[in-house]
């Protein structure tokens, strides 16, 4: 099935912030020699050369037309997501199962739950053909399952993370181990790795192992303290968060730009450069395509997540409760896989680290790729895809 190439809201905010870091730098130099220090050896040291003034000029200039460049050359190479998907064999609101083991199944496989993101669409692990972990591993004799969470709706609108715990993680797993008569293996990708550790801890009886992938936890970590404010701050950003049901995916990837705002210019400055007719080119589209189809937060998770965890550090700190109960990692005693990618802005190594610190018998592995790149890049198969494979066999 042949899916529509997506509407791409976030692109053009994304666009807009870069192109203002580039055009605004000229202003940047004058504010900064307005408020310089008015001290005679400062003032000596003063920037006052106006070629300085027209370099800095120039070279925004000359990036953000670069910029553009790659920009326009994105939204003119033709692209649609074409792998076919998979059966639903099971729903609950938006939320649908899918069955990636249907075609490879034979025999008594090991079953694995692949869980995704709330924000970001599945098919990350399934972005084509031959970038796909879902179908690699059904190659291996595993039978993998993917939970395609959607877009919040009637039903989720008023969900929280636990709520999507306790109301469809919990049930697709009761589902799962029904039908398969064993217990089963929960691997979470990012957000969703905190999502299978709290499943794991509540459903001990049907959950053999646990694999999380690129897995935040610690979010005073030194890579984000710059974005923890001062707690006389929260409640307005509490009702900023929650003012509407839903927090845009505009504005999700917006609070990503801001931990490297650099990323998307070097990206898009780079694909400019590139043959439209090669393969980087289509693997470049194919990947920004799903970035750029983000999905809304409900408010609820938005304040989990933006003020529970990024700002109380509720997780690290031991408050976070889902079905009342605090979830701990010290409690994880089954089997565990844990991947930690060398290059990754978005769970960097200092927030990941400490997950793996309380879980001490976990098999660790660092990726050399980054966030994304551990899942479809280059170098993915031998470094993620072969190794989780070879560990749920070894433990099933």
């Amino acid at each position: 099935m042949t899916q529509e190439t997506p509407p791409l809201p976030t692109l053009p905010m994304q666009l807009m912030l870069s192109l203002g870091c580039w055009l605004s730098s000229p202003f940047a130099l004058q504010c900064a020699k307005s408020v310089w220090p008015p001290s005679s050896s400062n003032l000596k040291s003063l920037p006052e050369n106006l070629a300085l003034q027209k370099a800095i000029a120039e070279e925004a200039k000359n990036r953000a037309t670069s910029l553009l460049k790659g920009i326009l050359r994105y939204y003119d190479t033709p692209y649609a997501h074409s792998v076919s998907t998979p059966p639903c064999i099971w729903q609950r609101g938006n939320a649908r199962l899918l069955d990636y083991g249907l075609k490879t199944a034979g025999g008594n496989q090991p079953v694995v739950l692949f869980i995704p993101s709330l924000i970001n669409r599945y098919y990350i692990l399934d972005l084509e053909e031959k970038r796909s972990l879902l179908r690699f591993i059904a190659t291996q004799g595993i039978y993998p399952l993917v939970l395609d969470w959607g877009e919040p709706g009637n039903f989720e609108q008023s969900f929280n993370c636990g709520d999507y715990i306790t109301e469809i993680l919990n049930a697709a797993i009761d589902f799962i181990a029904s039908s398969a008569g064993s217990r089963i293996v929960l691997a979470g990708y990012c957000m969703g790795g905190n999502l299978a550790l709290a499943a794991a801890q509540l459903q001990r009886k049907h959950v053999s192992a646990l694999a999380l992938l690129a897995t935040p936890w610690d979010f005073h970590c030194k890579a984000f303290l710059p974005f923890v404010i001062d707690k006389k701050w929260l409640p307005m950003v509490d009702k900023m968060v929650t003012a509407q049901k839903t927090l845009p995916a505009e504005i999700i990837q917006s609070l990503f730009y801001m931990t490297d705002p650099w990323v998307f210019e070097h990206k898009f400055r780079r694909f400019a450069g590139l043959d439209p007719k090669s393969r980087e080119t289509k693997e470049f589209v194919s990947l920004e395509h799903w970035v750029n189809d983000g999905v809304p937060m409900t408010a609820n998770v938005a304040r989990d997540c933006l003020i529970d965890w990024a700002q109380e550090n509720n997780l690290a700190n031991g408050k976070w409760q889902v079905a009342g109960q605090t979830i701990d990692p010290k409690k994880i005693k089954m089997p565990t896989f844990i991947a930690m990618p060398e290059s990754d802005h978005v769970v960097p190594r200092d927030c990941a680290a400490p997950l793996a610190k309380v879980m001490p018998h976990a098999q660790v592995t660092h990726p050399s790729a980054g966030h994304v790149g551990m899942i479809v890049g280059s170098h993915a198969k031998e470094e993620l895809w072969q190794p989780l494979a070879d560990w749920i066999l070894t433990i099933s």
